[in-house]
């Protein structure tokens, strides 16, 4: 097989996805079906992965694909072969959404010479053979350039990995969460170890971990894989994960620099395993927790359980976690008196249905919730996208509310709420459940509070 340089390998690439675009929608037409290009970047949306659509359409598509992919890997692996990169590295090919990503590394990677090369010094150049024959090449690759092509290739596993759990598997399991970080940074500081053997500080490799997580970020964001909110709350996971699994791959990948680039494709073995291992898990009932906040209240329960019932609209959210998205509290609404009665609590993004299981005046109030809408909504360049952690990945099962008597006349109003969230590891995210649904209380209890006490202030009518 031989070598595909840099400029010929984009200038076909291309031209074959040109025509490729070109049939795809001659195919789509003449089955009245919707196309768009950005199927390419988006392949899980694309016909190829809904057979059940059309299964003739399907097939069309299908027998199209086959020539140009198999036409794609043959001048991937020589382009490989040119820039002296593992021929496994073709497997990111087929990476969801981060292909493209891949092409460019691919295109990006400048032509190197094998080990075995003669440098010829008056021309900065080398020789391949042993005299038997000259080959020339660039010399090896500068620091900045390993940084880029290095991150560029741990963010097409991290993206890949996105692709692959999220929008195929529908899950935020600790393969994503932890799994996936640890194999990206440790598989883009192998990358760098492999065009950089020499350096011998961490920080090169780290620099390349951060650019491929900012790659990752850029791109997750620009096509609205997922929202800002989400990623924010999962930063402070993700970015010691990514930097532990970078300084792990650097430090084996040290040991074994000349043994070719095995470190860097052991990803993708680990994390095919690591998803096929957490999807194979048997489903476990998922724990319950309830968040719980308080007000004191310059006003006796009768006064604040009318309040506690139903409340007119609270004024705009201004408080920044709202502003980010976060549902709010707007009003509450009640159909009927006691057991049974359905109270309807509007936030800013739908309405919580919750039927009264408990209705003691001037005591209690507890209710469980039969319909509930998004907890937030996502901020993303693209007003249309709900990302897939929206549907069910936090969900309030109950409420309460308990008014207690205290001296002097007041209440000590306490706001209960059980939820259940889906998104792994439990025990971090829990940790922003509960600050989120505390603050929501907050919004309510104070609001509550203000009312009754401005009651009493007015007083009998």
């Amino acid at each position: 097989m031989k070598p595909l340089g840099r400029l010929p390998y984009l200038l076909v690439g291309a031209s074959l996805f040109g025509v490729k675009i070109a049939i795809d929608y001659a195919v789509a037409t003449l089955f009245h079906r919707a196309y768009s290009p950005l199927f390419y970047l988006s392949p899980i949306d694309a016909p190829l992965f809904r057979p059940s659509e059309s299964p003739a359409y399907w097939f069309a598509m299908w027998g199209v694909a086959l020539p140009f992919i198999g036409v794609g890997v043959y001048l991937t692996a020589r382009r490989l072969l040119d820039a002296r990169l593992s021929p496994w590295l073709n497997v990111l090919f087929f990476m969801p959404f981060a292909n493209l990503l891949f092409f460019v590394a691919a295109a990006a990677a400048p032509t190197r010479v094998a080990p075995e090369a003669e440098q010829l010094p008056e021309q900065g150049l080398y020789r391949h053979g042993g005299g038997k024959g000259v080959a020339l090449a660039a010399p090896a690759r500068n620091a900045t350039a390993s940084v880029f092509l290095a991150g560029l290739l741990g963010s097409v596993i991290g993206l890949g990995a996105v692709g692959i759990s999220v929008w195929l598997m529908r899950s935020y399991g600790a393969a994503l969460m932890l799994g996936a970080p640890v194999i990206s940074g440790f598989a883009t500081s192998t990358f760098y170890v492999r065009f950089q053997p020499e350096k011998g500080f961490w920080a090169g490799a780290a620099r390349a971990t951060l650019v491929s997580f900012a790659i990752s970020f850029t791109v997750i964001i620009g096509f609205a894989l997922e929202g800002l909110g989400c990623l924010v709350m999962a930063l402070p996971l993700i970015v010691p994960v990514v930097l532990l699994g970078s300084f792990i791959g650097y430090a084996l990948a040290k040991e074994g620099a000349g043994r070719g680039m095995a470190p860097a494709c052991a990803p993708f073995v680990l994390l095919p395993l690591l998803l096929g291992a957490e999807r194979g898990q048997p489903q476990t009932a998922l724990r319950v927790d309830a968040v719980e906040s308080a007000v004191v209240v310059d006003a006796p329960p009768d006064a604040v359980w009318k309040r506690v019932v139903a409340f007119p609209p609270l004024p705009p959210p201004d408080e920044p976690i709202f502003e980010a998205g976060i549902a709010a509290p707007l009003r509450a609404t009640i159909d009927g008196e006691g057991p049974g009665a359905i109270r309807r609590c509007v936030f800013t993004t739908g309405t919580f249905v919750e039927p009264i299981e408990v209705w003691s005046p001037g005591r209690e109030l507890s209710f469980s919730v039969t319909d509930q809408p998004d907890p937030m909504r996502e901020m993303t360049l693209w007003n249309s996208v709900r990302p897939p952690h929206l549907s069910g990945y936090l969900e309030t099962t109950r409420g309460q509310f308990l008014l207690e008597p205290l001296p002097g006349g007041k209440t000590r109003l306490v706001g209960r709420t059980w939820y259940r969230t889906r998104l792994e590891p439990q025990g971090y995210f829990r940790l922003w459940g509960d600050a989120i649904i505390h603050q929501i209380h907050l919004r309510v209890l104070r609001h509550v509070a203000a009312l009754a006490e401005r009651d009493m202030q007015a007083g009998p009518t």
